[in-house]
């Protein structure tokens, strides 16, 4: 934030003439220009405030567009599929038994697709020190929501992650059955009382839950749906993000066409958190991240500000 002061502070010199002898003449002109970049797609209006000094401002956004992530539904916390003598895992013991007691298949992989939800509006002050016009410094601000990237469940895996929750639900109401003294259920769950083989069966096994990785203390991270019967995760960054950068233009004449070059730096608050629904942090609270998430975590851990390249079309009006 001082580096953007002091710029400012240096524009304002320079169209004074403090530091040129160039007067501050108020230059009557509007430019529009469509961006395409690392920000997304957009426009902006220009307007030159004398030679040396341009504002800018304008909104960029990300088109919609999704990419997958796969998760595997895991029975149990310790990692071990318990496999018995006729080759089935404990989780094919149990989808057998939720689909004699619903009628539902479930699948062991979980599908999700993140989508982008980058949009900003920008204010941007172009300063051209040089006796080349056409190369300038920028300082400014964009602006948007905190939220930038949305994960979520696929509509066809919706069924599976309501009979994990059904699952689990069944497995709480038996262990609290079992081994709660004070337990209010009395043996009864649902106005049945399971047999003491079916109980055991579903305490041997173990809850449900996708198994995403590791917190710090090894206690693994069990993934499992939320009261919609939805897994999500948000990532997020600071709304407010300044912007330092530089850039070439070759601007038009007035009825013209041109067009300019911006390459910077977006700070948006350090490392973006990636949070699930129960308020994990996928980057800050787990060690050991598995299968595709780990390869965007990986990918987002080191981005602790944001390159900024974009390409600007730009006409100018006849005033």
């Amino acid at each position: 934030m001082r580096a953007i002061g002091k710029l400012i502070i240096l524009a304002a010199a320079l169209s004074t003439g403090s530091v040129s002898a160039r007067t501050f003449t108020w230059q009557p002109n509007v430019s529009v220009a469509f961006d395409a970049g690392s920000t997304g797609i957009g426009f902006q209006l220009e307007s030159d405030v004398n030679d040396m000094l341009r504002l800018r401002t304008g909104f960029d956004w990300v088109p919609h567009f999704e990419y997958p992530m796969h998760f595997s539904i895991q029975v149990g916390e310790d990692g071990d599929p318990g496999y018995d003598s006729e080759g089935n895992s404990r989780f094919d013991r149990m989808a057998d038994y939720l689909e004699d007691m619903t009628g539902f298949q479930i699948d062991q992989q979980v599908d999700m697709v993140g989508v982008p939800h980058f949009h900003n509006f920008k204010l941007l002050i172009d300063v051209a020190p040089f006796s080349n016009r056409n190369w300038y410094f920028t300082a400014g601000f964009y602006i948007g929501p905190s939220v930038i990237g949305r994960a979520y469940n696929t509509t066809e895996d919706m069924t599976t992650l309501m009979c994990v929750s059904m699952y689990n639900s069944i497995y709480d109401k038996v262990y609290d059955i079992e081994y709660n003294e004070d337990s209010q259920l009395d043996g009864v769950f649902l106005g049945l009382e399971l047999p003491p083989a079916i109980n055991a069966r579903i305490l041997d096994a173990g809850r449900m839950g996708m198994h995403v990785g590791d917190f710090k203390d090894g206690t693994p991270y069990m993934m499992e749906p939320d009261a919609d019967n939805m897994v999500k995760a948000d990532m997020k960054v600071n709304s407010f993000k300044p912007y330092l950068g530089a850039g070439y233009s070759r601007q038009p004449s007035k009825g013209h066409v041109g067009f300019a070059c911006d390459a910077g730096i977006l700070f948006w608050g350090g490392t973006p958190e990636v949070t699930t629904h129960d308020g994990t942090d996928l980057i800050e609270d787990l060690d050991n991240v598995i299968g595709q998430v780990e390869r965007y975590t990986n990918l987002v851990r080191p981005m602790k500000v944001f390159p900024v390249l974009n390409l600007s079309v730009i006409y100018r009006f006849n005033l």
